[in-house]
């Protein structure tokens, strides 16, 4: 008797851990769906009117606000909800690691301070795949963000339909403000690194088809001050 109500005992406390283990695994999951919902409502409700759209096919929304370094200003990524530009622009994304479908169309800046605003190109006919600021110490330890890269895809240059990462780019930069916006690079195929070294001098590595180059800009006035194609080591 005793070795029964044993097991009719350990019987139960299994049963109870069961119990909670389903009763855990119901509110996680039930947390999840309601949370996913919620933010896809939330999404589909928050379209803004940013762009023109005669036809009235674009759902329009602006990304997280990024302190620019330095600086009064904060930039926005301009982002289309729909999905034909989803699927049509499957490119590097800026909010998160690797290659996936972003929808940045544009960037818009705006000023802390005197709350003036600027859309760093006039269309969301180009993709920007890629935006980076780049801030430098000052030797009285002032930082400040001497410009900002950008990656930009114009043109479906391989004819396929899609603009991705198979297209070719236009290196550009812009002050701090999203102003002075200048064309550096166009037609290449990747950056490999592109960083301000001790001078305060933008250094770039790239690759255009099969050979690779390394430039040197001078970012007051966007000039480059040196550019040269990677020498080919010898076979023997």
């Amino acid at each position: 008797m005793k070795i029964d109500k044993f097991f009719k005992w350990v019987w139960n406390i299994n049963g109870l851990i069961l119990l909670i283990g389903a009763s855990i695994l119901t509110i996680i999951i039930a947390y999840q769906l309601t949370k996913d919902f919620f933010r896809e409502e939330a999404r589909s409700t928050q379209t803004l009117s940013l762009a023109e759209d005669s036809k009235g096919e674009e759902n329009w929304s602006l990304g997280y606000p990024e302190y620019i370094e330095g600086s009064d200003y904060y930039y926005l990524p301009l982002e289309s909800d729909t999905k034909e530009v989803e699927t049509k622009s499957k490119v590097y994304n800026l909010y998160s690691s690797g290659y996936s479908a972003t929808r940045a169309k544009n960037v818009i800046f705006l000023n802390s301070i005197t709350n003036d605003s600027t859309w760093l190109f006039e269309s969301v006919k180009q993709i920007i795949i890629n935006m980076n600021a780049l801030p430098f110490r000052m030797e009285n330890d002032q930082v400040v963000t001497k410009a900002i890269y950008y990656e930009v895809i114009n043109n479906d240059t391989n004819k396929d339909g899609v603009f991705d990462i198979n297209d070719k780019r236009t290196f550009s930069l812009t002050k701090d403000d999203g102003s002075s916006y200048s064309e550096i690079i166009s037609g290449y195929n990747s950056i490999v690194k592109a960083s301000l070294n001790k001078d305060g001098k933008l250094f770039v590595v790239y690759i255009n088809n099969d050979e690779v180059h390394s430039m040197l800009i001078e970012l007051d006035e966007f000039t480059v001050i040196d550019q040269k194609q990677l020498p080919k080591v010898k076979s023997s």
